[in-house]
């Protein structure tokens, strides 16, 4: 019967249509899948640079603070030492008195 042939052949045609359906679903996943990767790939790069470029400008600042503490402590030094070779005697003395060894009076 021609009905039935009909009918098998439309089942074939449909099951085919649904294999074409499902192998194109697959493959436009799979083009997704790699098309987000690619762009998670490019997030965690550009991600990435930022935090580089922040812990080098974070470390510059660091440096610079540093510098500016070492020549402020080298700067304060000189002067506690100029200040005590110019007070050195008026120091000695006072410590002695303080102590009370001070002989000469």
């Amino acid at each position: 019967m021609k009905i039935f042939d009909w009918a098998k052949e439309l089942e074939k045609i449909y099951e085919e249509l649904l294999e074409e359906a499902k192998n194109q679903n697959l493959n436009e996943i799979e083009e997704l899948k790699v098309e987000n990767e690619k762009l998670i790939e490019e997030s965690l790069q550009h991600k990435q640079k930022l935090v580089k470029k922040a812990l080098n400008s974070v470390s510059n600042d660091a440096d610079k603070e540093i510098m500016q503490f070492k020549e402020n402590l080298t700067r304060i030094l000189e002067k506690w030492e100029q200040d005590y070779n110019k007070n050195r005697l008026k120091i000695i003395n006072d410590i002695i008195r303080k102590l009370g060894l001070d002989f000469s009076a």
